[in-house]
């Protein structure tokens, strides 16, 4: 079997230019007509009209008639057409351009593998601000619009070695595009907060929640749904970035409840767990000596 190029792939997707809008209009008809010799008489006719949201309207007619002759006379005529057209209106959500990947999103794709071993140096600052600016900024473009009554979700980052940022918690501010620190919060070692030890030795450990109480009210049983998917975009889109720039890093489940609730304030209900994610520099691998040679040794 052929291998699949998926980095060509990535590339010429990446390359393509964002598309807005699209309208797609499709018709068929055909005709027919056939004789075949009958003796009793019968009439047939059915006509199906079906209309869904999205302006797709199918229509189909048929029509066949016999004459109760001795010689082979009946003709029958079929004619179905169809016309789907999909074409935004001023209410339908249509996403503007992306914005632009940070750092080089081709080379994030090829090496986007879970870490959770970190080297000792600390991750720069600014690549944390930077991409969770872009996954904010994703999240606007996307979600506010399609879901306007579901609660957006909110950024708590756990700090301990992240340079030109002091250690503990602060919150991200969308609209500032930065780290707040929350002073009130005294948090202790980050190993007491995660049930994955390699988790708590990551430089940064960024907690998204979200106001599950609002989204049940307005959405019902599904706003739980929507709420974590929402968020599991948010982190994604943070880790992608990240990547992008030169980070490395994982999703895992978040915070244990018991030391959320103690440190972070996370009730499950107005202030919910969605999803965590680690992030740090790369942990560099030494690569073992190669064996001597010992050809012509006894």
């Amino acid at each position: 079997m052929p291998l699949i190029d998926t980095a060509r792939l990535t590339e010429e997707l990446l390359a393509a230019p964002p598309t807005t809008s699209a309208t797609v209009t499709a018709s068929a008809s055909a005709t027919r007509t056939t004789s075949t010799a009958v003796t009793a008489p019968a009439t047939t006719s059915a006509t199906a009209l079906a209309t869904a949201p999205g302006a797709v309207t199918t229509s189909a007619t048929r029509a066949a008639a016999v004459t109760p002759t001795g010689t082979p006379s009946a003709t029958r005529t079929a004619s179905r057409s169809a016309t789907a057209t999909a074409t935004a209106t001023a209410d339908d959500f249509r996403p503007g351009a992306a914005p632009p990947l940070p750092g080089d999103p081709v080379h994030a794709l090829r090496r986007r593998t879970a870490q959770r071993h970190w080297a000792p140096e600390p991750l720069d600052g600014d690549v944390l601000v930077q991409a969770l600016g872009y996954a904010f900024e994703q999240d606007e473009r996307l979600w506010r619009p399609a879901f306007p009554t579901l609660p957006a979700p909110s950024a708590t980052v756990l700090v301990q070695r992240l340079l030109g940022v002091p250690d503990g918690c602060h919150r991200y501010a969308p609209g500032a595009r930065r780290l707040e620190p929350e002073p009130h919060v005294v948090l202790p070692p980050l190993a007491d907060l995660v049930l994955q030890l390699e988790f708590g030795d990551a430089p940064a450990l960024v907690v998204v929640h979200g106001d599950l109480a609002t989204a049940a009210e307005r959405h019902g049983a599904g706003g739980h749904r929507l709420l974590l998917a929402r968020g599991a975009a948010l982190a994604h889109a943070t880790w992608l970035a990240a990547l992008s720039l030169g980070a490395a890093g994982s999703v895992f489940a978040g915070v244990l409840g018991a030391a959320g609730r103690t440190h972070l304030g996370i009730d499950g209900s107005g202030r919910a767990q969605l999803i965590g994610l680690a992030l740090g520099s790369p942990h560099r691998v030494r690569s073992a000596p190669a064996p001597a040679d010992r050809t012509g040794e006894r």
